[in-house]
């Protein structure tokens, strides 16, 4: 009996030590399989993903914006080749054109007989989803002077790239909330700007080249002069005023400390009324130079539409140029009435936001502009066709 309860005993610690061992041994085995899926599995997936944000959508999400020459042939006058813009490439390389998403055409770089598909052997080349774009900054008045005939690109081009809001793609000359992110703002710089303003009796400037050959540049003179005559002090420059200093034309104009003295600067354009025609005269010369501007040529709306709120003085909220010089006067001698032209610039909390709610409110029935997007954005967005089947209108 005893040798049979020794013999049962035995044989029961053995198979325990058998289970034991076995299960020791499928632990291990579960450890390493559940280690190896741990560190090998999100690795590989990692690698995977890494390869498809960094390269694959980029590449593909990258167009190719090819510009059919430099504006007016002046390599400093247009983007360097292989530029950025956002996800866009640019390049003024034609062997490029079927690779290119958008062709864009300076008006000067275009002519009846250098329509670009004339220029591969069977004569046809034109990728329907392909965007040709007509870009010019220059208003109509310009154009009729340089002799631009536009009739020949009626149902060529896709997009206009141009200074009206409506255009498919605006390229102005400057908006609220670029100027807002450009000036010195607070109270200490309307203080500093104030205090550089000279009591001298000249308190106004303008620097005009074209006074004739455009009816604009002819009326714009004649204000001018009639304001003169009701006893305005100011001074003038560039080559419609013989024997006065020339400035040499640069964007954007940094006027030396001594013009910027000068209250008031004359943003009279060469055309009267065309629409949201508003050029660096008033953008650059006037508000980047710590001037106010006295506007004629746009419509008020059409500043208001743009403009930093209560930044500018215009010509047809007077009854004459008279009128208008009386004004002008008034504020040289009253310091808390001219500084409200700067409270824009004064409130440091004021955004573009702000001001387009604030317009909204002051002038009801004003289409606001609101932050333009740029070429590569729209291309990349866009998802239709359409021909401009006159470019003329």
């Amino acid at each position: 009996v005893q040798m049979k309860i020794k013999s049962i005993f035995v044989a029961l610690l053995l198979f325990g030590l058998v289970c034991l061992f076995a299960f020791f041994r499928m632990g291990t085995d579960l450890k390493s399989k559940e280690k190896s899926r741990i560190i090998d599995l999100p690795k590989t997936r990692t690698i995977e993903l890494k390869e498809v944000s960094d390269d694959v959508i980029k590449k593909e999400e990258r167009s190719l914006i090819l510009y059919w020459d430099y504006p007016w042939g002046d390599k400093s006058s247009g983007a360097p080749e292989g530029d950025f813009v956002g996800n866009c490439i640019q390049t003024y390389d034609r062997s490029k054109i079927k690779e290119a998403k958008t062709v864009v055409f300076h008006y000067t770089t275009i002519r009846k007989t250098d329509i670009p598909w004339t220029h591969y052997s069977d004569h046809s080349f034109r990728d329907p989803g392909q965007i040709y774009v007509w870009w010019s900054a220059e208003g109509p008045a310009i154009l009729q002077m340089e002799g631009v005939d536009l009739t020949p690109f009626n149902g060529f081009f896709n997009w206009t790239w141009t200074y009206r809001q409506d255009a498919d793609v605006f390229r102005g000359y400057g908006y609220r909330g670029y100027m807002l992110d450009t000036v010195k703002r607070g109270k200490k710089a309307v203080d500093d700007i104030l205090a550089h303003k000279s009591n001298k009796s000249n308190i106004a400037m303008w620097s005009v080249s074209k006074c004739d050959g455009m009816s604009g540049a002819v009326k714009r003179m004649e204000y001018f002069k009639d304001m003169v005559a009701a006893g305005l002090k100011a001074t003038t420059l560039g080559k419609c005023f013989p024997g006065s200093e020339s400035i040499p034309k640069k964007f954007p104009m940094i006027y030396p400390s001594s013009m910027t003295v000068h209250k008031f600067y004359f943003a009279f354009e060469n055309a009267e009324h065309c629409h949201d025609y508003i050029t660096e005269k008033f953008w650059d010369n006037a508000l980047r130079n710590d001037m106010v501007p006295v506007v004629w040529g746009p419509t008020k709306e059409d500043v208001l539409a743009v403009a930093p709120i209560d930044s500018f003085i215009h010509t047809d909220d007077f009854e004459s140029p008279a009128k208008l010089t009386e004004y002008l006067q008034f504020l040289d001698q009253n310091d808390d009435e001219y500084r409200k032209y700067f409270r824009w610039r004064e409130d440091e909390s004021m955004t573009d936001e702000k001001m387009i709610q604030m317009i909204e409110e002051e002038h009801p029935g004003i289409s606001v502009q609101r932050p333009p997007k740029n070429l590569c954005e729209l291309v990349l967005q866009n998802k239709q066709t359409k021909i401009i089947k006159s470019l003329h209108e």
